[in-house]
């Protein structure tokens, strides 16, 4: 009997854990453990001042318990949330390996360690800082990040190779310019190090700065190359970053538009022209999105929400997945009826231009707009722009 029960608790319990929560009680159990985190975070910042450490059991104490529970816990449930091939030890294994599992398990051993070394209790207490990192499994944009740092890989080594060499050949350049100059500082290649650490970062502390113009120039060259450095890696980054939310954004948005039965007979290639040119659109509570006798200059299609329509004496209410407003898109005609949004929605919009463009070039779509307009008609859809002819 224990065996039948055991692999369905440990699968409700891997559901409370689930770093993307569906259900009321897995946001509760994110929520908590969240702000043990940050709870035991800011127990070490204040633990330093002589004022708080009688609360040490409080600040640290606890929050080291709670995390090895947890720590505990996330080996049982391991199975339940992976699908790597195995048995259950071997899973269970793979995950502490993981990154997760790494930073998990150094937040639970950082303290005790600690202790073993006979390091003092304050400073001790002090490697809990490593706390912060659990912080990265609730963290969309940190994933986001990760994901580009390992597309963009290769291009970000080529340029740390650069400012590796561009570093130590300054390095050697100012010591044979200044080393005679200023021994104490400069006499030495390791220590000509720190000078243009300091220089090629461009953060220029000045406590040691070149007395000869062989040294001046060549302090001038090294900021110059620590700025083209440094620009190219935000430039990669912010790139590979933009990339990826777009890509994010396309694939949510292809989902939707391939759900919408007006588009069902369209292909993939039009489906995706489409999902490139939608914008997204958040419309408050209460707020007109269409109002009647409007110009008809876009159409759209709900993500998530409500939106009435009020036309002829009539209302109905379109909910995830349905589009409106797509009539006057063909016609010209203005606005038949007033669309309201009865609670916060999401909203994907498609400007006139775009759609006559691709209607243009793929004759189909305004065909599937005709036939679901006289559809609409012959149903007594209330919301139509005009009718068709």
């Amino acid at each position: 009997m224990t065996h039948a029960i055991s692999p369905s608790v440990r699968l409700q319990v891997a559901r409370l854990l689930d770093a993307t929560p569906r259900s009321l009680a897995a946001r509760i159990v994110r929520a908590i453990n969240v702000a043990t985190i940050l709870f035991g975070v800011a127990g070490v910042v204040l633990i330093s001042d002589s004022v708080y450490q009688t609360l040490e059991p409080l600040l640290i104490d606890v929050p080291l318990l709670m995390f090895a529970v947890e720590y505990l816990v996330r080996i049982w449930v391991a199975p339940e949330t992976h699908t790597t091939h195995g048995s259950a030890a071997r899973v269970r294994w793979r995950w502490i390996t993981s990154a997760c599992g790494l930073v998990d398990g150094l937040a639970v051993v950082c303290l005790p360690v600690a202790w073993l070394l006979g390091i003092d209790a304050v400073q001790a207490d002090m490697f809990c800082i490593l706390w912060i990192f659990k912080l990265a499994r609730y963290s969309h944009g940190l994933a986001v990040l990760g994901r580009v740092i390992r597309l963009e890989a290769e291009p970000l080594l080529g340029v740390l190779f650069v400012f590796v060499m561009t570093l130590l050949c300054a390095a050697v350049l100012i010591y044979l310019l200044e080393g005679r100059a200023q021994p104490d500082t400069l006499g030495t290649v390791p220590k000509a190090l720190w000078w243009t650490i300091v220089t090629l970062t461009t953060t220029g502390y000045g406590d040691v700065t070149p007395v000869t113009a062989g040294g001046r120039m060549l302090a001038g060259l090294v900021m110059m190359c620590g700025i083209v450095v440094f620009a190219l890696w935000a430039g990669i980054l912010s790139t590979g970053f933009s990339q990826e939310m777009r890509r994010r954004a396309f694939l949510k948005t292809w989902d939707l538009v391939a759900q919408v039965p007006l588009f069902h007979n369209l292909g993939a290639t039009v489906i995706s022209e489409i999902a490139q040119r939608l914008r997204p659109c958040e419309v408050a509570e209460d707020t007109v999105v269409l109002h009647k006798g409007d110009a008809g200059d876009c159409m759209y299609f709900i993500v998530s929400g409500e939106i009435t329509i009020e036309a002829e004496g009539q209302t109905i209410r379109l909910h995830d997945g349905n589009f409106f407003g797509e009539l006057s898109l063909i016609t010209g005609a203005r606005r038949s009826a007033t669309a309201v949004a009865t609670r916060t929605t999401q909203l994907l919009l498609l400007d006139i231009a775009d759609f006559r463009e691709m209607a243009a070039r793929h004759p189909e779509l305004t065909t599937s707009i005709h036939e679901e307009a006289k559809r609409r008609v012959r149903v007594g859809y209330p919301h139509r722009d005009t009718t068709p002819p």
